[in-house]
């Protein structure tokens, strides 16, 4: 990305092949936040949107994907927010955490690991976390980033991630148990 200094030609050229190299892993992990297919569309549109009106404040100090996993989450939450405070707003009553999550939500069947029974109860439980936590567990443990690269993309300290990851992990345990003792 850097090297901006491009005609406006090949900057086009040069977002586009970023676009395609980095699209399906910008919805994955928008998906996997949100749980609607049609939202994901829509903030991974805006994730690169965003992106290209900030191309030229990218300093290269991370790696292109983490720069744009970082915009991806933070738009990411920001929806997230503003849903929670609509449906708390729209129901006269505090909004309770993971409610905006069943709100539109639509079955993929082409999504291999959430075929299974198990796979639906895990989504369904990563999905219900409160938000630090779903993303944590969604850049670790679906994206297999590094401590280090989640906590860029976060804007925290690697403790702080790894926490976060330890608490959400026991959350999964503890309501997850009964699916895996069968």
């Amino acid at each position: 990305m850097r090297g901006f200094e491009m005609s406006a030609h090949d900057v086009s050229d040069h977002f586009e092949r970023l676009v395609e190299q980095n699209y399906e892993r910008i919805f994955r992990v928008i998906y996997r936040l949100v749980g609607d297919y049609h939202e994901a569309e829509d903030l991974t549109q805006d994730t690169f949107v965003n992106a290209y009106r900030a191309r030229n404040g990218f300093r290269g100090d991370s790696q292109v994907y983490t720069w744009l996993y970082r915009i991806a989450v933070n738009l990411t939450k920001n929806r997230l927010e503003h849903l929670t405070r609509r449906a708390a707003a729209s129901q006269g009553a505090e909004a309770e955490e993971g409610r905006w999550e069943d709100e539109g939500r639509e079955a993929r069947p082409d999504r291999e690991a959430e075929n299974t029974e198990l796979g639906q109860v895990v989504a369904q439980a990563v999905l219900r976390l409160r938000p630090d936590y779903r993303e944590v567990v969604v850049l670790r443990e679906y994206e297999l980033l590094s401590y280090e690269d989640i906590a860029r993309i976060l804007g925290c300290s690697v403790p702080t991630v790894k926490t976060r990851l330890f608490r959400a992990r026991s959350i999964l345990r503890r309501k997850l148990a009964p699916y895996l003792h069968e």
